[in-house]
C-alpha cells in the first residue's frame, strides 16, 4: 500500500501530489475529467496537451460524465478524474466512460467517507460535506457514501472489466496526518485514516497470435 503525500493541504496540494507521483504520464493528450477550477493544469509539465472537462466553465470542453462523454475511443493518452465519481448518479457508468476515452493509463482518486474525521463528525451530529438532505436543490453533492476498502475492490474489479488493470494504489494523505500517524498505521488501518484512495490503471494489451 503506498502512501501518497501531499505537500501542502487543500485542492492545490492534492494537484501536486498527483502530478509528482507519476511523472510518466504527462504526455500527449489528457483529459482531467471534473476539472472545476483547472488548477491540475498549473501542476503538470507546461508542453501537456491539457483538455479540462466540467458540467460548467471554466472548463475547456462542456461535458457531464453522468452521459456519454463527447469523445471517440481511447481519444487521451491519460485520463484524470480526482473526487468526481462519488458525484455521478451511475458510477459504473461513469468509469465504463473514463475507461472507453482512455488510450493508456486512468488516475481516479476517490473519498474515503469512513475516516476518522468523518466518524467524529457523525458522533457529535455534524453534517458531513456534500451530504445530508438539504431543502433546496444543490447544483452538486456526493451520491456515494463507501470506505477505503469498498472503493480498491470497486476499481479492481470494474477496470478488470473494461481491460484495465490496477498497477499502484494506496493512500492519499496530507502531511500533518503522515507525521502524526506515520505510514504504518495508515497503511494498516485505512478505512480509518486514509481520507482518500489513489489509483492509477493501465489498459491491457491483449498479445497478437
Amino acid at each position: 500500500m503506498t502512501i501518497f503525500t501531499c505537500p501542502s493541504r487543500g485542492e492545490t496540494g492534492k494537484f501536486v501530489c498527483i502530478a509528482e507521483s507519476f511523472p510518466n504520464l504527462w504526455k500527449h493528450n489528457i483529459l482531467d475529467v471534473g476539472c472545476r477550477s483547472r488548477k491540475l493544469k498549473s501542476a503538470l509539465p507546461q508542453n501537456v496537451n491539457y483538455y479540462g472537462l466540467d458540467i460548467r466553465q471554466p472548463a475547456d470542453i462542456l461535458g457531464n460524465l453522468n452521459k456519454n462523454l463527447p469523445f471517440h475511443n481511447q481519444s487521451f493518452n491519460t485520463v484524470v478524474a480526482l473526487d468526481v465519481l462519488e458525484h455521478t448518479d451511475d458510477i459504473h457508468h461513469a468509469l465504463s466512460e473514463l475507461c472507453r476515452v482512455a488510450k493508456n493509463h486512468i488516475i481516479i482518486t476517490l473519498p474515503n467517507a469512513y475516516e476518522i474525521t468523518n466518524r467524529v463528525k457523525l458522533l457529535f451530529g455534524k453534517k458531513l460535506s456534500k451530504y445530508g438532505l438539504p431543502p433546496q436543490k444543490p447544483d452538486d453533492r456526493h451520491r456515494w457514501f463507501f470506505s477505503h476498502w469498498e472503493a480498491v475492490q470497486f476499481i479492481r474489479q470494474l477496470s478488470h472489466q473494461h481491460q484495465f488493470q490496477v498497477i499502484k494504489e494506496g493512500c492519499l494523505v496530507g502531511p500533518k496526518r503522515k507525521k502524526l500517524l506515520r505510514c504504518f498505521f495508515i497503511a494498516r488501518f485505512p478505512n480509518l485514516f486514509s481520507p482518500c484512495y489513489v489509483a492509477l490503471l493501465q489498459r491491457v494489451r491483449r498479445a497478437r497470435t
